[in-house]
């Protein structure tokens, strides 16, 4: 009759190790998941925005300047051929900005050729092809001064640099090479590590406007980081 509480008691011993190892098993599975949910919090918030005026600075080839070098405010702008936001910016401000800001020698403008699809990505390119002639800027406003149905096309293409005299030859051969495919997918990335998320974006002094602004957003900025 004895042997039965002993075995009755070996029962309880080993019940009693199973919920501790249980209760080790969750507390340790808490402590991961906390591990996990803190670094899933921390990483975005350690992960460092690009700056896309440093980006252009180490990356001559893939950004186009306009203005003087030692400018006080540098102008970065992110800008898509198929956008119509872009399109309204360049048609109702870009040439204001150059006359009064640019060519007066308060503002560097840097172009990110970039492009938001597939799409327009040969329009990309074939602003950097009128580059090697020195004629980005012209053909930027050429092409977005076109109808949408031909302006991403190649036949706008070859219209914007007739308009604004580009030589034909070597422009078209860059053209059918798709010569800065490469490059225009590396100013993707580097616009998304940026956060830009839409065009068209743009960088005062790294200072982020998203969306076309109103020219007076554009002027107090200038104005306050030229220190006039």
């Amino acid at each position: 009759m004895a042997k039965k509480p002993r075995a009755a008691k070996k029962k309880q011993e080993k019940r009693g190790t199973n919920w501790l190892v249980i209760g080790g098993v969750i507390v340790i599975g808490a402590i991961a998941l906390f591990f996990l949910l803190y670094l899933a919090v921390r990483e975005p918030a350690a992960q460092k925005t690009l700056s896309l005026s440093n980006y252009c600075q180490e990356n001559s080839a893939n950004c186009v300047r306009m203005g003087a070098v030692d400018a006080p405010v540098t102008l970065v702008e992110v800008s898509d051929f198929g956008c119509p936001h872009c399109r309204s910016f360049h048609q109702e401000k870009a040439a204001l900005i150059k006359e009064q800001y640019v060519d007066s020698g308060q503002v560097k403008w840097i172009f990110l050729p970039y492009a938001l699809r597939p799409e327009t990505a040969p329009a990309a390119n074939a602003a950097l092809c009128a580059e090697e002639q020195g004629k980005y800027y012209e053909f930027t406003e050429a092409l977005f001064n076109q109808s949408t149905e031909t302006s991403l096309t190649r036949d706008g293409f070859l219209l914007a640099a007739e308009e604004i005299g580009i030589q034909t030859d070597p422009f078209t051969t860059c053209l059918e090479d798709n010569r800065y495919s490469a490059i225009v997918s590396e100013n993707q990335q580097a616009a998304q590590s940026a956060r830009v998320t839409g065009t068209p974006t743009f960088f005062v002094n790294d200072q982020i406007l998203r969306g076309n602004v109103p020219l007076a957003e554009f002027e107090s900025l200038f104005n306050q980081m030229a220190g006039s």
